[in-house]
């Protein structure tokens, strides 16, 4: 089964999940920061521990959206990308 395939440049939605939703914006906002993007929540655990985003900007080609998920796999801030 082949990959579906992915016309670039196109919007992009990751979910980024974390504890602190401040934080999480802060360091988007830092990396982010001369690109437009739209960061909204999008849910939290039940226990309330874990809140997630989702952020939606343009990537240019595969290598800036694998660069964008690596770079924000590596947040502290951030705990997990979907």
């Amino acid at each position: 089964m082949n990959p579906p395939a992915i016309n670039y440049p196109c919007h992009w939605a990751f979910t980024l999940i974390g504890t602190d939703e401040r934080a999480v914006r802060a360091a988007v906002a830092r990396y982010l920061e001369e690109k437009d993007y739209r960061l909204r929540p999008s849910n939290k655990s039940r226990s309330g521990k874990y809140i997630s985003l989702h952020l939606d900007t343009e990537v240019e080609n595969e290598e800036e959206r694998n660069r964008l998920f690596a770079a924000f796999k590596a947040m502290p801030a951030i705990k997990m990308v979907l």
